[in-house]
């Protein structure tokens, strides 16, 4: 069962769309997109469909100045992100760990949200992540840009995440270089299993990308799955 509805958080209306399981009440993944005047919810709606054919539900949102929800992007920040993050978690199954998705900017939120959420799963998306500083910086071309910062709140989440990880990397990512994945990996090594998939030819917009590109999606879809399943 899938609908479509709105949430408050730090006063705005986020728009979401939340996708219930055979047999849930309440759905367990929460999809996080990623930065730019373009992103949506709807950016990972070929993944969430997929899972939800396999029973397994999801919300997801747009964050304040994205999509469908209000507010103004230039005046968003991560930590404005960060508390939309713990408001769209409360719509979850309470009786579960969490999975979360994050895609680059999701993903950083992802990881920094650890401590609060404590998910069972995660699974990040061309990770992106910026340090401490950054929080309070508008989305008005302040923001820094993504690279491997050892202050980074993404990283210090990580080191409390007893979970798997799994990380989907582009071969030609140019936004997110290789040693943030590298610095993800360094800091989780707490977690119960870490996984790594490259995918050759693909850039850093991933789900641009990846809904035509079968046999990747597929792997990428299996191995989502095995996290589900764990």
């Amino acid at each position: 069962m899938q609908y479509e509805f709105a949430f408050e958080a730090a006063g705005e209306r986020l728009a979401a769309t939340r996708t219930t399981g055979t047999g849930e009440s309440d759905p367990r993944i929460l999809s996080l997109h990623g930065l730019g005047p373009t992103a949506t919810r709807h950016r990972t709606r070929y993944l969430l469909d997929a899972l939800a054919d396999h029973g397994h539900g999801s919300l997801t949102f747009d964050f304040s100045g994205n999509g469908d929800s209000t507010g103004e992007l230039a005046r968003s920040t991560l930590r404005r992100r960060r508390t939309e993050t713990l408001a769209a978690a409360q719509w979850l199954d309470r009786t579960r760990p969490p999975v979360v998705i994050g895609t680059s900017m999701g993903a950083h939120l992802a990881a920094s949200t650890v401590p609060e959420l404590r998910p069972s799963a995660l699974v990040l998306f061309c990770p992106a992540t910026y340090p401490a500083h950054a929080a309070d910086l508008p989305f008005d071309g302040s923001l820094v840009r993504p690279a491997n910062h050892p202050d980074s709140p993404a990283y210090a989440g990580l080191r409390h995440f007893d979970g798997d990880l799994l990380i989907v990397g582009g071969r030609k990512d140019q936004v997110c270089p290789p040693a943030v994945i590298e610095g993800y990996l360094e800091h989780a090594r707490r977690a119960r299993t870490a996984e790594v998939v490259w995918l050759d030819g693909c850039d850093h917009f991933v789900h641009r990308w990846l809904p035509d590109q079968e046999h990747p999606r597929a792997e990428i879809t299996q191995a989502v799955l095995r996290l589900l399943t764990a």
